[in-house]
């Protein structure tokens, strides 16, 4: 295929070659997605690559520890996707000027409230984390120009804090009343392909799984966020009433973790104690390569993901269901989460409460005992799940690639305060100040006007009528021929000046539209507005947008 030409360089977080998790996944199926597009990828990581066929570059680079080598990709690329970038980096692309796009995938603040010991920190401790946190996440969403999230549940979310940092500006609003060139939903995908039967892992492979028990497999890492005891809980009750039933873990401990979580040790120490491993609980040791994780889920008959009651919950999108989702699984899962109710609401599986293990039990048993009814919904999940193809899922992503470009916020646009350094600096000798605002703001923006300045000369735009006694004689007065102001009350201004000055007390702009008519015919160097926080700023903007 002809390259397109823009160059797009992937940041990964995680390893994308070998044994890799949900976020490696990703970063690698965005990498095969865009060059089938036709574009030019580079697809970075601080991990180890392992032997790969990919058609593009797949390279090690440790820009956490050394910042200064993402310089080089930086500079080569036409945009850049990335998955929770450092502050150093976010300045990096912002000093380089590429486009970013910011994957937004994981909710890292609720996922933390979970998985860190809040209980255990003293409020100073939890401040000082939880603020950094934020602080991290904002760097990430102010350095962005399009952003990616998994679900409309997460874009909802996301949109509020893109308000504030003024990403959804008002000039894109007629051609995308949506804000979709903000801000896209793009779920975690599953290859178009059917997962292909291999080798088993399971039956006759694990000692007490046999090649006629039902398969209730757990795909992934135990992390704290998730509700790990309740499925052995229920494997309790179906020992001896179920006996065909196994539950096994398939990888609990993540690639790009050093040490198992604190769920997989409370499960240990739980089927440990009920003399449930071995028998019908069972532990896959070894972390499922990325290229051999089919096998695991053609070979299974349900997949299992539970939770808690909580936020972290609500937002996630659970990156092992759809897994089970390609492998045609049946999914038992709590309510709740924002594929929940897309298994209910299409006959993918059986929700069941939190805290559940009596109602999951019964679940169990009657998949166990009805196989036309798995049939049945396996052949549902075919149908159903084509819509997190990645070629589907990763759309917005490539279409951004086409025609990338920075997307600054409206804050950026607003008038600048000056500072007191330009104040200093501007050192004028010939002021025109117009009464643009009621009596006491502009007499106050006069005062500190001619406390600034005060050997300039300043002529004063009044109204016909309007006291100058406000203003104490301290400048020469030119009346307007009538009360509002309009181009030709500009005829009785004459000369140049160093600067006009105007007041605005309010940020309505659209209320001193006159105004800003009236002193863009004036013969001025510099223009500023005493404004409704009574700092001056700088309106030349408002002649010259940029």
């Amino acid at each position: 295929m002809t390259r397109l030409g823009r160059k797009i360089a992937i940041f990964g977080t995680e390893p994308v070659t070998g044994n890799i998790g949900g976020l490696g996944i990703r970063q690698l199926e965005a990498a095969r997605l865009l060059h089938r597009r036709g574009f030019i990828v580079r697809l970075i990581t601080p991990y180890p690559v392992t032997a790969h066929r990919e058609p593009f570059a797949v390279e090690q680079r440790h820009i956490f520890s050394n910042p200064s080598l993402a310089d080089e990709p930086l500079g080569w690329a036409d945009a850049v996707y990335v998955s929770q970038p450092t502050p150093i980096f976010a300045q990096k692309c912002a000093a380089r000027g590429v486009p970013v796009v910011v994957d937004l995938l994981a909710l890292l603040y609720f996922e933390e409230l979970e998985h860190f010991p809040v209980d255990t920190m003293n409020p100073t401790q939890q401040a000082e984390h939880f603020a950094g946190r934020i602080a991290r996440i904002t760097s990430q969403m102010e350095m962005g120009d399009f952003f990616l999230c998994a679900s409309g549940r997460e874009r909802d979310y996301y949109l509020g804090i893109l308000t504030q940092l003024g990403k959804l500006r008002p000039d894109l609003y007629h051609q995308d009343p949506l804000f979709e060139s903000v801000i896209g939903v793009a779920p975690f995908g599953i290859p178009s392909r059917e997962p292909k039967r291999g080798k088993d892992m399971f039956r006759g492979k694990i000692p007490g799984v046999g090649k006629k028990d039902f398969i209730i497999v757990w795909g992934g890492s135990l992390w704290n966020w998730y509700d790990c005891l309740t499925p052995v809980k229920a494997m309790k009750r179906l020992l001896k009433t179920c006996p065909r039933a196994k539950l096994v873990f398939a990888g609990h401990k993540h690639p790009a973790t050093s040490k198992p979580t604190e769920a997989y040790a409370e499960v240990m120490r739980y089927v440990t104690r009920e003399k449930l491993l071995g028998k019908n609980v069972f532990f896959h040791a070894d972390w499922v390569p990325y290229e051999e994780h089919e096998h695991y889920l053609t070979e299974a008959d349900a997949g299992i993901a539970t939770f808690r009651d909580h936020i972290e919950n609500r937002f996630s999108f659970r990156i092992r269901m759809v897994d089970y989702l390609w492998g045609n699984l049946p999914v038992l899962t709590n309510p709740g989460n924002t594929l929940s109710g897309f298994i209910e609401d299409n006959g993918l599986g059986h929700i069941f409460p939190f805290g559940g293990d009596k109602a999951l039990a019964e679940r169990i048993a009657h998949m166990a005992s009805h196989p036309a009814e798995n049939k049945a919904m396996r052949k549902r999940i075919k149908e159903a799940k084509k819509i997190f193809h990645w070629d589907h899922a990763l759309k917005p992503l490539a279409d951004f690639c086409k025609n990338p470009a920075k997307r600054l916020s409206i804050f950026s646009d607003t008038l600048p305060h000056l500072s007191f350094y330009e104040l200093n600096r501007a050192a004028p000798k010939k002021i025109l100040f117009l009464r643009s605002s009621p009596m006491k703001h502009t007499a106050d923006g006069f005062s500190a006007l001619r406390r600034l300045y005060p050997d300039a000369a300043i002529d004063i735009v009044l109204q016909p009528g309007v006291d100058a006694a406000p203003f104490g004689g301290a400048g020469a007065v030119i009346r307007l021929a009538q009360n509002g102001f309009t181009d030709t009350g500009t005829e009785k201004v004459k000369g140049t000046y160093d600067l006009l000055v105007c007041c605005f007390n309010t940020n309505d702009l659209l209320f001193y539209r006159n105004v800003i008519a009236f002193a863009a015919q004036t013969n001025a160097k510099a223009f500023w507005a005493f404004n409704v926080d009574y700092r001056f700023v700088d309106i030349k903007g408002l002649f010259h947008p940029r």
